[in-house]
């Protein structure tokens, strides 16, 4: 009987091929190699489909792909960390799967990611690489060798450099302190025996420096030398009625009130007039302090290069000071600049600027001009004066107008209040002004003026911190500005013009702000505003300050910045500022 035909099978169990061989002339069975595999049949390796019997030496043999760990090191800017981190790529591992049996089979696998591994030796190489080897940390290598697929980790660290002291300057004077001020309940109050002016005597220390202190160099991971930052050094220096020993201490020459600006020390004389200032005794122009154990009549004028104090009243009077003024009593009319030419500064801050940058731009333009192949020499040989006077007619014609402009700002607090910057005016005026410009002889000499006047700016900007202050029981129908504070510590101030650099503060009884204008950079508080018979009331402050008024009455404007809310009806409890979107809040 004849044999049934059966084709011939392949099949793999438990990872082991398991051929039968094809019966009564049916198809031998044929063996594909899958992926991650390697076939040998007959001692023959195999990657196309073949036949196989079970006669054949059948060896199959997975393989595993190795992966690959490269360790990035990072060295930080400052040089002070190294942060290490692996960039893996994974191997792959096979096995053989079971497949039942079948004429014709390919070899099926699954595959299994294999981490590569990582050894503390692949981690210091790479340091190593990148020059590493301060303070590298064995704990964070040991961290990053068992888990090289984790976040980047700080592996080294170096000594930051410790840094240095600047040199500061110790006021020995600012250690005395005056009568105290009594509480607002005391009814009786002799304000000459508690008026306070320091002072110092001849011989006596005013001020010690204590010297810049160096810091220590560091190491960065790499053993480079870090250096710390040079400590900033800062000249004590000697001004009126003292003296510098060995650079580190000052010592007053004579007796008087001592005051401190940046480094220099001064001490400022003190004139003292007994019976006030009147026709008799004459206007009043001194480099020092004034005190007058009086009242200031009408008309006179008292100018000090220091401070201002007026036991008494002061009526329809001009009281300017380069430091600050106190009127015990009342300013009634007139005119009072706290912080003189402080004040100037900050009404002509945008002139200056405007003519800082003006300068800048026509400079510029004219070192471009020289620069030109062409135009440079033609300039040269018709004269740089020239060139610059015909700017100063055409696009530049506003700089002569800003130096016109600023000089009679500053007219106002000349002579010994306004000395260094008059000097720098009547410069830019020789070179911006009339036909002065003809005198220029080069590009360089306008540079030079945009130098004075950006120095001259940043000045300003250093000062704008020592703000001097105003003070007065009550304020009425005057004229008042300070650099600084506003203070009135009574009755209030009345169809009055207030000015201060920072703040202006009415918070005496009533403490009323009824009719005229009251301006401040930051802040002002009263305790009212305005009247109910409706007196127009202006208080304003820039965009980034606050008014606070315990009541507000009708025909009363508070601007903050740009914007501006006048009342029709009373209100209490002000608090007004802008919010974030800059629109105005009341409360």
């Amino acid at each position: 009987m004849a044999e049934a035909m059966r084709d011939g099978s392949v099949g793999v169990f438990q990872g082991r091929i398991k051929v039968t061989d094809p019966a009564g002339g049916g198809r031998p069975a044929v063996l594909v190699p899958g992926p991650g595999t390697r076939v040998v049949v007959n001692g023959t390796e195999i990657t196309a489909p073949t036949e196989v019997r079970t006669s054949d030496s059948i060896q199959v043999e997975t393989l595993t792909e190795a992966g690959s760990v490269a360790v990035k090191v990072e060295i930080a800017p400052d040089g002070l960390t190294a942060t290490a981190h692996c960039e893996l790529v994974p191997g792959r591992r096979y096995a053989l799967l079971d497949c039942a049996a079948r004429q014709q089979l390919k070899l099926a696998t699954r595959a299994e990611e294999v981490l590569p591994a990582l050894t503390v030796e692949d981690v210091q190489q790479a340091l190593t690489a990148k020059g590493v080897f301060v303070g590298v940390d064995q704990e964070a290598v040991a961290a990053l060798v068992a888990d090289p697929g984790g976040v980047p980790r700080v592996v080294a660290r170096g000594t930051p450099p410790e840094p240095g002291q600047d040199a500061w300057i110790e006021l020995k004077f600012h250690e005395k302190k005056g009568p105290p001020v009594p509480d607002a309940d005391v009814q009786k109050v002799d304000w000459r025996e508690l008026s306070y002016i320091p002072t110092v005597e001849a011989g006596e220390e005013l001020a010690v420096k204590h010297p810049l202190v160096l810091g220590r160099p560091g190491q960065s991971v790499t053993g480079q030398e870090l250096e710390p930052p040079v400590p900033k050094d800062i000249e004590l220096t000697a001004g009126e009625g003292c003296e510098v020993i060995d650079g580190l201490r000052a010592v007053a020459t004579r007796s008087g009130r001592p005051a401190a600006t940046r480094g220099r020390i001064d001490v400022l004389p003190i004139l003292v007039q007994e019976d006030g200032v009147n026709l008799k005794s004459g206007n009043i122009k001194f480099s020092g302090d004034v005190v007058v154990k009086g009242n200031v009549e009408d008309t006179m004028s008292v100018q000090a290069g220091g401070n201002i104090e007026v036991f008494g009243n002061a009526t329809h009077v001009s009281l300017s000071a380069g430091g600050q003024i106190r009127v015990r009593q009342n300013l009634i009319g007139g005119v009072a600049r706290a912080g003189g030419v402080g004040v100037v500064h900050l009404r002509q801050e945008e002139n200056w600027e405007a003519l800082a940058k003006g300068l800048e731009e026509c400079a510029t333009a004219l070192t471009q001009i020289a620069r030109h192949p062409e135009f440079g020499p033609a300039a040269a040989q018709q004269g740089w004066g020239r060139v610059l006077q015909r700017l100063l007619d055409t696009k530049y014609r506003f700089l002569p107008e800003r130096v016109r402009d600023l000089s009679a700002a500053y007219r106002e607090v000349g002579g010994i209040l306004a000395g260094d910057v008059e000097k720098a005016l009547e410069q830019l005026r020789s070179r911006l002004c009339g036909r002065g410009a003809l005198a220029v002889t080069g590009v360089g000499e306008v540079w030079g003026l945009v130098r004075l006047t950006r120095g001259l700016v940043a000045g300003f900007a250093e000062q704008r911190g020592e703000g001097l202050s105003f003070e007065a029981r009550y304020v009425q129908g005057a004229r008042v500005e300070a650099s600084g504070d506003i203070i009135i510590s009574g009755q209030g101030c009345y169809q009055a013009y207030l000015f201060a650099g920072r703040s202006v503060r009415v918070r005496g009884r009533p403490g009323v702000v009824r009719g005229g204008v009251v301006q401040a950079r930051e802040r002002i508080s009263a305790n009212e505003a305005g009247s109910a018979a409706g007196s127009p009331t202006l208080l304003k402050v820039e965009a980034r300050g606050v008014i606070e008024v315990g009541t507000v009455h009708p025909n009363v404007t508070l601007q903050v910045g740009t914007a501006r809310h006048k009342f029709d009806v009373s209100d209490g409890g002000i608090s007004a500022h802008l919010d974030k979107e800059g629109k105005l809040v009341l409360h």
